[in-house]
């Protein structure tokens, strides 16, 4: 294995059945909801009801959940409303949602996060790169411009305006493009290739969703 798959649903911690189960179950029906969710379908189900969604967002204190768990179940949600059924993508893109806000922020108004490198950049490194290194930086740009173009496309559409720089539809076609030399990468697994195809045929909806996740929620 070449590359660390991204996974949110492998941060979920006691704390997020505990929610769960207070948004299920009463008293002595608890334990019940916790056996389900010992099991990986019957967790699956239980994450894709729409009370799981609503009471995140209607909350109406700071939840005591994980990262992996706020980000996935958003996820799952949007894409399911977007039509993109697969569990893995939505696991896959929540995992690098945690993982890149979860870098400390630029506190200065308008800042982009320390992470944002531009599209330029990446093509001249992945160019000069081979091998192993060349799927990684393959797999680090289409990550990257899947979360700017999702969460930031205001940002986006801003700087190309002002300065002519590319807008969220370049970024959206680069994006895709890395996705789909990563997946044709020959070092790779079967589901990795199949992950990283899959990702590049629903980039269009999946960056949507994200666009309807950053309007709704937090950004």
């Amino acid at each position: 294995m070449i590359h660390r798959i991204a996974s949110a649903r492998a941060g979920f911690t006691p704390a997020d059945i505990e929610f769960m189960e207070t948004l299920l179950a009463k008293g002595s029906t608890k334990p019940f909801v916790a056996k389900l969710c010992e099991d990986p379908e019957s967790l699956q189900t239980i994450l894709d009801l729409k009370e799981i969604h609503r009471g995140l967002l209607e909350a109406p204190v700071a939840l005591p959940v994980s990262a992996s768990f706020y980000f996935y179940v958003l996820v799952r949600h949007a894409f399911l409303d977007g039509g993109i059924d697969h569990v893995g993508l939505a696991d896959y893109v929540a995992g690098i949602l945690v993982e890149k806000l979860g870098i400390r922020p630029d506190p200065r108004p308008g800042a982009m996060p320390g992470w944002v490198t531009h599209a330029v950049d990446f093509v001249s490194v992945i160019q000069s790169a081979h091998g192993a290194l060349r799927f990684q930086l393959q797999v680090a740009a289409g990550n990257q411009f899947l979360i700017l173009a999702g969460l930031y496309p205001g940002f986006l559409e801003h700087r190309a305006g002002r300065y002519g720089a590319p807008n969220v539809e370049f970024y959206e076609t680069f994006a895709r493009n890395a996705y789909r030399c990563a997946a044709d990468h020959p070092g790779i697994g079967s589901s990795t290739r199949e992950l990283l195809g899959l990702l590049s045929e629903a980039f269009p909806a999946a960056r949507l969703s994200l666009n309807r996740i950053s309007d709704r929620n937090f950004f």
